[in-house]
């Protein structure tokens, strides 16, 4: 689009505004009688009852009482909420775009616009996909000013900085950057707005987009960015030192960096008393353990190694074999396919129906896939331990890919027994052990190894601490400071 001044002429100024949005089906323009003073705007963006009541009726009433009126009227009746001053057609436009409204008087060659911009918006519901017992029961909205908004009031300190940009050729969508200036790394801020400014796309639809952008490896089966729908997560993200990346239109912020830790970390750790916190998360992580290996570690113990198992075992298992018809790795396989067809199912079925249907389908399906003879009963124990134990995780990215392994996993038992089990874990433990966030090793802080920071992986650590991780290299190493972001004395 051409830098085209704005013209004289209320006629012209119309014309030109039409032609550079193609004359859309929602641009409207308003005028009083005399038709010296021209108003535009994006009727599926602005709030028309506000503009004729703030703004049309009172310059209504001003024509009444003057024939000759300047801007030193007009401007009195104008919002001054994002009221700017425009000189080209490109800037008006773009103020367009963004749901202003611009008000053209004859005979001046710039315009004002002023923001009537109204949202679709809908209230704040408790978190879909991170459910906690205790803590905030809010999730983050579509609106970023509002999502803003949230982290702002919780954090009431000069030094939190919120860089905004926007990211999409055609969208043009907000994103913002939120970090404490004196607490976050100066290199992970650099790399996150580097990334972010060489994103090119013609629009983001979703904080998702933006993630697979700013990741160090987008191939990589892990998670190496962080989303989550709870606000308070993000919160106490930026209170660690660690970067917040909110997108417009999305419901989900993006933490980075990020550890193998924080993925299997609740808020809900932190809001328990230390021992508690302590018990939860030992058994989220024995829960995961137990999603990923038992499968593998099943199909190695029976149909491979079967000769390491005590007799009784061996024979007691095998006896419940008897009459089924498919190897044991194929039924195996067999049951995972259907309770991940299930899981996705699932989720596209109306919320009021899902579960019933979920719980009575896996029920029925159980007892006839057993009574058949097409999967064992210790086949189906496995299948329904190790679907219930991948729940146990509070992210869902980090459960996808654990989901995905564990396929790798049972190939390999299935192959070479507990060596190719052994063999396919050194395999993701290796590619895990590569991989970056920012600078930051995943791995972190087992590879490289810190000490200090062990007691906050598989144990919570205590609040009373006044030393924040080291692990994400913060400015100021200490939890406690004085208002304003000063060190405590």
């Amino acid at each position: 689009m051409s830098e085209k001044p704005i013209p004289v002429q209320s006629i012209e100024f119309r014309k030109l505004i039409a032609d550079a949005l193609n004359n859309p089906y929602d641009l409207e323009f308003e005028s009083p009688a005399d038709g010296k003073v021209s108003i535009a705007f994006l009727a599926s963006f602005a709030n028309k009852k506000d503009i004729q009541t703030n703004f049309l009726a009172p310059l209504g009433r001003l024509l009444l009482e003057k024939n000759n009126y300047t801007w030193a009227d007009i401007l009195p009746l104008i919002s001054e909420q994002g009221r700017k001053i425009r000189e080209s057609i490109d800037e008006a436009v773009n103020d367009l775009l963004d749901g202003h409204t611009l008000v053209h008087l004859a005979g001046k060659n710039f315009i004002y616009t002023f923001n009537t911009h109204e949202r679709v918006k809908r209230e704040p519901t408790p978190p879909l996909i991170e459910r906690t017992i205790r803590g905030p029961k809010i999730s983050l909205l579509e609106d970023i000013k509002e999502n803003i908004q949230l982290i702002r009031e919780r954090i009431k300190n000069r030094q939190l900085h919120i860089d905004g940009m926007k990211i999409g050729a055609r969208s043009q969508t907000k994103v913002a950057v939120i970090y404490l200036q004196d607490v976050a790394n100066p290199l992970a801020v650099k790399k996150a707005h580097e990334r972010l400014g060489k994103i090119k796309i013609d629009g983001i639809v979703d904080s998702g987009y933006i993630e697979e952008y700013i990741s160090d490896n987008p191939l990589s089966l892990f998670p190496l960015t962080q989303s989550t729908e709870r606000p308070d997560k993000l919160i106490a993200a930026v209170l660690e030192g660690r970067i917040v990346i909110l997108v417009d239109g999305s419901s989900n912020g993006i933490i980075v960096p990020v550890t193998v830790n924080e993925l299997y970390q609740s808020s809900e750790d932190y809001y328990f008393p230390f021992w508690f916190g302590v018990f939860l998360r030992v058994f989220r992580i024995i829960g995961n353990i137990i999603a990923v290996l038992l499968p593998g570690v099943y199909v190695s113990l029976f149909a491979v190694n079967a000769s390491s198992l005590p007799i009784r075992m061996a024979l007691t298992v095998s006896g419940g074999r008897i009459g089924v018809a498919l190897p044991l790795v194929v039924e195996l396989l067999f049951m995972e396919f259907v309770v991940e067809i299930f899981r996705e199912g699932s989720l596209r079925l109306p919320t009021t129906v899902s579960q019933t249907i979920g719980v009575a389908s896996g029920v029925i399906l159980g007892l006839s896939a057993v009574n058949a003879g097409i999967v064992s009963n210790a086949t189906l124990v496995v299948t329904i331990i190790t679907a219930i134990a991948s729940y146990s995780g509070p992210n869902y990215e980090i459960g996808l890919s654990w989901r995905i392994l564990r396929f790798f996993l049972i190939f390999m038992a299935a192959a070479f027994g507990f060596y190719g089990l052994t063999i396919g874990g050194l395999l993701i433990l290796g590619h895990a052990a590569i991989q970056d966030s920012f600078g930051i090793s995943f791995l972190s802080p087992w590879a490289p190894i810190l000490p200090k920071e062990l007691i906050d992986t598989v144990f919570r650590r205590p609040l009373w601490m006044r030393q924040r991780l080291e692990i994400y290299q913060p400015v100021d190493e200490r939890r406690a400071a004085k208002k304003g972001g000063k060190k405590d004395e």
